[in-house]
């Protein structure tokens, strides 16, 4: 899992897959992982219906994972 390498992650899915995702998560050993489900289907929303549903959720995602942290400082180039 990222969260184990420090990286905060969740699972954005659509409702059908719930249930889905539930099941694997358990198989992983992390039952109960949190995810955040949205209407199905995504295919074929406009930009703006995509906006408003990134609004709706971005609180529960946040609450998820943590605000956004600064990228680590830079020693140099690559």
């Amino acid at each position: 899992m990222l969260e184990e390498r420090g990286t905060p992650a969740t699972v954005l899915i659509t409702e059908p897959f719930q249930i889905i995702i539930a099941s694997h998560a358990a198989k992983l050993g992390a039952p109960g992982y949190h995810s955040v489900a949205v209407p199905h289907p995504v295919y074929g929303k406009t930009d703006r219906e995509l906006r408003a549903l990134a609004l709706r959720i971005i609180d529960t995602v946040l609450d998820q994972v943590g605000p956004p942290q600064p990228a680590p400082a830079s020693s140099g180039p690559p």
